[in-house]
């Protein structure tokens, strides 16, 4: 029986390694994952999963160089489909089928993308879905006595995590954790001068990541973090897999209804102690520790792939106890708990734990590697 050849796709890449895990799912799944890229010595670009690079402009920069070097990109190579990764290719790409010639490509509705990626319509669309979020208010540069509001330690949001400035480029803002020293330095860094203000809530980072199809959820892998980087207002850097919750799994299918979404999310809950869950983000697209889901057996790139080929895609569930690390967050973490005493904790982070993927090292696939060798030196000086 003669060997069939892996179906070629097309993948947006970014510096990232979330599109690392994406290519790498992919390949697992049975697709020759080609990257569009901007950039050379990414990590994904280093990976063997991949079949090989086109260069394109940066959609941050060149929104429309971007589609028309995608498009003619997957013309050339007669891909199956065109996948975006990160916020800037859904933004860019939104509405722009007809450039794609009958190619399948993995965005949304611009209605649903622009819904999705707008920070200030979260707390009413979670609402609506039978979701908690924190209490929001919407603030403007100069509000520095709206900013005490709640108090306390406080958190800082841009309307959105991308904004395009008035010549076209796209600049990424991200939240900011304030105290009352830093109240006047956060807001005049507001991107158009405004933002979202909430308390800042004590607690563990719950996600619930999965595949939406028309707004219908087709699965869901829920996961605890266990650390943090940066401390307050980052991602995992080290997480583990949990049974699922099935009221904020419900609840995040009415989310994904009412947002018509199709393809990858994942969404943040704050866990307090007393097991009060907070929706604080939804990330509508490839996300950090992305390599969890697969690893636990939800390959949610080839699912993903699979719907929007008009394929059905085996569904089943997930690995509880599956743990992720992200090499070179959970370095400085644990780097952190031993500068502030808490040594044993540390020390046993440091221990290898069996069932534990991780973010960029992999023995079939060493070369991303390289990546974080060469970041090094840059992360030891701002550490500095």
């Amino acid at each position: 029986m003669p060997h069939s050849e892996p179906t070629p796709v097309l993948l947006a890449n970014d510096s990232y390694h979330s599109v690392l895990a994406a290519v790498r799912a992919l390949r697992a799944a049975g697709y020759a994952p080609w990257l569009a890229v901007n950039e050379s010595g990414t990590y994904s670009a280093r990976s063997r999963a991949k079949a090989g690079t086109v260069p394109v402009p940066d959609p941050r920069l060149d929104r429309e160089g971007f589609v028309r070097g995608l498009a003619a990109a997957a013309a050339w190579l007669s891909v199956a489909a065109v996948l975006p990764a990160a916020e800037p290719h859904l933004l860019a790409l939104a509405g722009r089928e007809a450039d794609f010639a009958g190619i399948p490509l993995g965005v949304p509705p611009r209605e649903s993308v622009e819904r999705a990626t707008h920070k200030d319509l979260l707390p009413e669309l979670a609402a609506e879905a039978g979701l908690h979020t924190p209490p929001t208010k919407k603030i403007i540069r100069g509000d520095s006595e709206e900013v005490g509001l709640f108090g306390f330690p406080a958190i800082v949001k841009p309307l959105r995590s991308q904004i395009q400035n008035p010549d076209g480029t796209v600049v990424q803002h991200s939240s900011r954790y304030v105290t009352s020293e830093r109240v006047r330095e956060v807001l005049d860094g507001l991107p158009d001068g405004e933002g979202l203000l909430q308390p800042y809530i004590s607690g563990k980072l719950h996600s619930v990541s999965g595949v939406s199809w028309e707004g219908e959820l087709v699965c869901a892998l829920h996961q605890v973090s266990i650390r943090l980087w940066p401390l307050r207002t980052g991602g995992s850097s080290y997480a583990e897999t949990v049974p699922p919750n099935p009221e904020l799994e419900r609840g995040i299918g009415r989310l994904m209804r009412a947002l018509g979404w199709s393809g990858l999310f994942q969404a943040q809950f704050v866990r307090t102690p007393g097991d009060e869950h907070y929706l604080i983000d939804l990330n509508p697209r490839t996300y950090g520790s992305l390599a969890l889901a697969v690893a636990a057996g939800l390959n949610l790139p080839g699912i993903w792939l699979s719907l929007l080929l008009g394929r059905r895609p085996y569904v089943d569930g997930y690995r509880v106890g599956v743990r992720f690390r992200n090499e070179e967050k959970d370095l400085r973490a644990l780097a952190r708990m031993l500068r502030n005493g808490e040594r044993l904790g540390a020390l046993r982070g440091f221990v290898p734990r069996r069932d534990t993927t991780h973010a960029i090292f992999s023995l079939r696939d060493p070369l991303p590697l390289l990546t974080s060798v060469e970041k090094l030196p840059g992360q030891v000086r701002r550490s500095r």
